[in-house]
């Protein structure tokens, strides 16, 4: 009796083991069916490269004791870090301190090609709460990439370029490489500076159409860059820019450039110092641009001041918002609701 009693508790328990083993499995095949649905799969067909692979990029530093950032650019990366002295000295930032290494008209090929060849054909450039100045005239990539334990590094294709995709891949990829075998920081955040079109009379605005085509296709680069590589913090100055020159509130020449390429000496450039700021400096801080008081800009009919300082200000804001579309409030200036938001200024390390 006893010995037909333990037959048939073992034969239940083992009936209930079954269940218990066929609910785990259906319920673990469940969970890499919804895994794998939230990973849209690639391939060349959508116009992605898998071969690059994704990088694992480490969200943005929070309220760091000091901020390191580093500028792999050019011309472009000098007008975007111009006006930062002025807006960090505002705000009583002095923590903070943006490298530029640039080499005119430098793009990402060429940009390997130099590490590769380790020639110093770049010159150093710091801009700080101190204000801008060189740090060298010649010097290396690899030099460069090595001198600091850079928080978070920024790269940039040759404006030219900016529209073309297969100008970015492999070249970026390797330079993410190169930098990790090289510098002395444990921990990168790696972010991408959109660049913006040209004005509607540049000679070479003909690779792409109109102003507006190009600006799109250097949207649709930074999307497939962004998509491929896993660099996923980006400076929308391309689309600060075209959010700037949709405003009638603001007469610029040259439709916000200085040249018909690079941008406008004062209010462009404060423009892109107020984007970078919004993408990069604000998230680490919590701290918001509009508590920027300062007047920028020698020139009077250029200068930027309290005047049209919140519209550009709002440009910056909406292209952060929306990295790949021009804004309908671009024209409408910030409510006075904010301005609470000014920071206490910070002590100097």
């Amino acid at each position: 009796m006893n010995e037909a009693k333990h037959i048939s508790i073992k034969a239940k328990y083992q009936s209930i083991h079954h269940a218990f083993e066929t609910h785990l499995m259906a319920a673990i095949a469940i969970m890499i069916l919804l895994v794998s649905a939230s990973y849209p799969m690639q391939s060349k067909a959508q116009g992605q490269t898998p071969e690059v692979g994704y990088i694992c990029n480490p969200p943005l530093p929070y309220m760091p004791f000091k901020l390191d950032v580093l500028f792999i650019g050019n011309s472009f990366s000098l007008d975007t870090s111009a006006a930062l002295p002025t807006i960090l000295q505002s705000l009583g930032m002095y923590n903070v301190s943006v490298y530029v290494l640039y080499k005119g008209g430098c793009s990402m090929k060429e940009h390997y090609e130099y590490f590769l060849n380790d020639k110093d054909v770049y010159e150093l450039w710091l801009y700080d709460s101190q204000g801008e100045r060189q740090l060298e005239k010649k010097t290396t990539i690899r030099n460069v990439m090595k001198r600091e334990p850079y928080d978070i590094v920024v790269f940039q294709q040759y404006s030219l370029e900016s529209g073309n995709y297969s100008s970015y891949e492999p070249y970026l990829a390797k330079i993410l490489q190169a930098y990790k075998i090289t510098t002395i920081s444990p921990r990168t955040t790696f972010a991408f500076n959109q660049t913006w079109a040209y004005s509607s009379k540049h000679k070479d605005l003909s690779r792409y159409g109109t102003q507006t085509d190009m600006w799109r296709k250097i949207c649709d680069a930074t999307k497939r860059m962004k998509d491929a590589s896993g660099i996923d913090v980006i400076i929308p100055c391309g689309t600060a820019v075209q959010n700037a020159r949709s405003m009638t509130a603001i007469e610029t020449k040259n439709e916000w450039t200085r040249d018909n390429q690079h941008i406008s000496q004062y209010q462009g450039r404060y423009l892109l110092a107020c984007t970078f700021f919004e993408a990069i400096i604000a998230p680490c801080f919590g701290i918001d641009i509009r508590g920027d008081k300062s007047i920028y800009g020698k020139s009077k009919s250029e200068q930027v001041d309290e005047s049209n300082r919140k519209l550009i200000q709002n440009c910056a804001k909406l292209a952060v918002a929306n990295n790949y579309t021009v804004s309908e409030f671009a024209d409408q200036p910030l409510t006075n609701a904010t301005q609470s938001a000014t920071p206490k200024k910070q002590p100097r390390n």
